[in-house]
C-alpha cells in the first residue's frame, strides 16, 4: 500500500463531501495555535493508541507544515492497513494562506 498526494482543492472538497479522519502532525503548540476542522493530533506518544482505535476503511488524510513530513507518516499510516491515505500537499501553510477562516 501507499499513499497520495492530495492538493487543497481536493482536500477540501473530501472534507465537505465524505466522512475522512485528519490527522495533524505537528507538534502540539502549532496545532493549539490552529488546525484543520475535528483534526487529530498524533505524535509519537499516541501513534499506536490512534492506529489502534482509526477506522482504517475511512480515507485518512495527513498534514504537516509545508507537506513534507506528512508524507512520511502518511506511508507509516498506510503501511499499518489504512486504505485510503492522502499526504496535503502545501501542508497547513498553505491551508491557512488560502482558506484563512477554515
Amino acid at each position: 500500500m501507499t499513499f497520495q498526494c492530495i492538493d487543497l482543492e481536493d482536500c477540501k472538497k473530501m472534507m465537505e463531501e465524505k466522512e475522512v479522519t485528519v490527522v495533524d502532525v505537528r507538534d502540539p503548540q502549532s496545532y493549539q495555535s490552529g488546525h484543520l476542522l475535528n483534526a487529530q493530533l498524533v505524535n509519537n506518544a499516541n501513534v499506536q493508541e490512534f492506529l489502534d482505535n482509526v477506522d482504517k476503511q475511512r480515507p485518512l488524510i495527513v498534514y504537516c507544515y509545508h507537506g513534507n513530513t506528512s508524507q512520511g507518516a502518511a506511508e507509516l499510516f498506510s503501511s499499518q492497513g489504512i486504505a485510503d491515505v492522502y499526504s496535503l500537499t502545501g501542508g497547513y501553510a498553505a491551508w491557512s494562506a488560502k482558506y484563512k477562516d477554515a
